[in-house]
């Protein structure tokens, strides 16, 4: 039997968390080359308030209450459906999905895995680079600039007869909407400078979503670059990292079906 250092309940020794609180039973100790490399002007890095602390992760449900909170000691966690040291049983996540490693600045958020990837709900506005993919409600959108040369497309000419047809705006972008199936349902063009996305109201609706707020998020053209804005809405808006991000504490991540809040200490 394994004592919890936390919440004194034993369980049993093949276990790595806490059955009754969610405490990882065994520390990872800080290999020591990485004891050599960070130390710097605050001292060695294991030293350092909040590492010997680690962190939470908890679990938010669908309705926004919490559920099993996981405490995780350690220099490095990885997250992953079947390899790690936090396993979900989620069909969206690869067998080992995500790492959160320390840094000489705080705890870092890594992808590892390239079809689903990681998302985190923005804390304010955040501009978008061409392809990628963000998260509102249930929609999975990726953001697409559109070339020059297809912004200043003529009306198509037919043995010297223009056709005829619906009025288009220059389009500075395009949002593709993509389906479980990894194939575009909906494109979506932009050619406003301030495009609402919402479950009623905007210019982009998705009714069907009950995940997504009445007005939910907005996407604008600032200074020649497209720049995602949350609205204020209930579940937030998230975008997909490209490579490691820092984390705070309170920040959320969504990896597959998982709602996870990282909190300090």
């Amino acid at each position: 039997m394994i004592k919890c250092v936390r919440c004194g309940n034993g369980n049993s020794d093949d276990v790595v968390f806490c059955q009754f609180c969610g405490t990882r039973l065994v520390a990872e100790p800080l290999p020591e080359p990485m004891r050599e490399v960070a130390v710097g002007a605050s001292g060695p890095l294991s030293a350092r308030p909040g590492f010997e602390r680690g962190f939470r992760l908890v679990v938010v449900h669908r309705d926004g209450t919490d559920g099993m909170a996981y405490s995780l000691i350690g220099h490095q966690i990885d997250i992953g459906r079947t390899d790690g040291d936090l396993l979900f049983d989620d069909p969206h996540l690869a067998p080992r999905h995500a790492r959160i490693v320390v840094s000489p600045s705080g705890w870092v958020l890594s992808p590892l895995e390239l079809r689903n990837g990681v998302y985190m709900r923005l804390r304010s506005p955040v501009d978008l680079s061409d392809g990628d993919y963000f998260l509102i409600g249930k929609q999975v959108l990726r953001y697409e600039i559109v070339a020059e040369a297809e912004r200043g497309i003529h009306a198509a000419v037919e043995h010297g007869v223009a056709l005829f047809g619906t009025p288009t705006r220059p389009a500075w972008a395009r949002l593709r909407q993509i389906t479980p199936g990894g194939v575009t349902r909906d494109m979506h063009h932009l050619g406003r400078s301030e495009v609402v996305l919402g479950r009623e109201q905007g210019d982009i609706v998705f009714s069907e979503d009950e995940f997504m707020s009445r007005r939910h998020a907005q996407l604008s053209l600032r200074a020649g670059r497209g720049r995602l804005e949350d609205l204020g809405s209930s579940n937030g808006s998230f975008i997909r990292l490209r490579g490691p991000q820092p984390l705070g504490s309170g920040d959320l991540i969504r990896l597959g079906d998982e709602l996870l809040r990282f909190e300090l200490g």
